[in-house]
């Protein structure tokens, strides 16, 4: 049976904190063309089967949404702003693999790539929008000693 991907990003529903504080952070270290800052969590699965039923069943998954508290979406939302992907080097997914295949039956899975997925709108034509992402990644929203990201689009 062909492997496929199906890829979940999962945000919160109430104000997120840690956005609030990184766009006040990258402001008041001179990045005054960004706007808005939000977060999610974004997970990239390789499974075996029926994506439409993975699909059903992953985002009742409670230790990625907690539906109390979290929004999912199964793309990665298209709206007029730049995305930067931050991963962890090392991964560290193992241990959500093993959660899901072992504890909740998800014996499906392949593989699993977990992380951070920053959404920033700045007020600049894209060229330099790409510019001022990359250089707020670098000073901020990256941990270059063991994250690495991908600026994934720029619509504007």
């Amino acid at each position: 049976m062909p492997i496929k991907t199906v890829e979940m990003v999962v945000s919160l529903k109430v104000p997120d904190t840690t956005a609030i504080t990184a766009l006040q952070t990258l402001q008041k270290i001179g990045f005054s063309k960004i706007m808005n800052v939000a977060r999610s969590d974004y997970y990239k699965f390789s499974i075996e089967g029926d994506e439409k039923k993975f699909m059903n069943q992953i985002c009742k998954a409670d230790i990625l949404v907690n539906a109390n508290k979290h929004a999912y979406a199964f793309s990665v939302p298209k709206e007029s702003s730049i995305k930067i992907l931050v991963k962890n080097i090392n991964g560290g997914e193992s241990s959500i693999l093993t959660v899901l295949k072992n504890r909740l039956g998800f014996k499906n899975i392949e593989k699993i790539e977990k992380a951070t997925l920053w959404s920033l709108s700045i007020e600049a034509d894209e060229k330099e929008a790409r510019k001022i992402a990359d250089k707020a990644a670098g000073e901020l929203l990256v941990n270059e000693h063991y994250q690495e990201y991908e600026i994934l689009q720029v619509n504007g």
